[in-house]
């Protein structure tokens, strides 16, 4: 049996596309096994625990920034939900969300796609930050009567250029012990994948296509195995030039 194995890979999520050229073959079915939970490892030793933790988060925020690109559209909003009493186990938190959720499909008359992120106030109690793609306009009184557990803030991010990247600052680092074997995130069903493509002849016709105007951040980095040189282009910067 061969092994397929690229040199080069684009990845489109919504406006941003991203370029990876590798000095080194990736082999497919290779790759180190993502997860979206932490702290599971319990006969590492500690140096390796916060080396894994550190590789989780990094992946983590580029899972969110790419899925959160790909289904940004005129709905999405992003909202934040704080609970007005110190609730700091993950748990409740999460029930009172998947409640809320309810109740909000049940007003929309339709399922919501959304992702959320979990961040901690300083006096320990979680909050949400939650994009939501399929959102009619809803006055925020009415969704924090939904919301029902405290204060609710609609974040405007229709002049943001790269809304994923913008959420992710948001997420809780990986080294906060009361994330140990809990999710820092989690997604609807449904929602549109990243487009990855590793065909070398696509992927040498799209790097010879997008504008130079469009790169908004390149950069070489070396990892173990491999050195990496990654481009980033924002194709909403294009729209708008035309508007101007």
């Amino acid at each position: 049996m061969s092994v397929k194995s690229y040199k080069s890979k684009v990845v489109i999520s919504g406006d941003i596309v991203e370029i990876y050229e590798y000095s080194n073959p990736i082999l497919e079915g290779y790759d180190i096994k993502e997860f979206h939970n932490v702290g599971r490892d319990n006969t590492a030793s500690e140096d390796d625990k916060l080396i894994n933790r550190e590789k989780v988060y990094s992946r983590a925020k580029r899972d969110v920034r790419r899925v959160i690109n790909a289904n940004i559209g005129e709905f999405s909003k992003f909202v934040t939900l704080t609970f007005a009493e110190n609730i700091t186990d993950i748990r409740i938190a999460s029930y009172e969300f998947k409640k809320f959720k309810q109740r909000l499909e049940d007003y929309v008359s339709h399922k919501l796609q959304y992702l959320a992120v979990v961040e901690f106030q300083k006096r320990g109690a979680i909050h949400y930050h939650v994009l939501m793609f399929n959102l009619p306009y809803i006055k925020s009184n009415e969704l924090k009567r939904i919301w029902g557990n405290g204060f609710i803030k609609i974040n405007k991010i229709s002049e943001v250029d790269n809304v994923g990247a913008y959420v992710c600052k948001y997420m809780t680092k990986t080294d906060d012990d009361r994330l140990l074997g809990e999710k820092m995130w989690f997604r609807s069903r449904g929602l549109e994948e990243p487009t990855e493509i590793k065909e070398k002849e696509r992927v040498d016709n799209l790097a010879i296509a997008l504008p130079s105007s469009a790169l908004c951040f390149e950069n070489v980095f070396t990892s173990e195995f491999n050195s990496v040189s990654y481009k980033q282009y924002n194709m909403k910067l294009l729209k708008r030039e035309d508007v101007g």
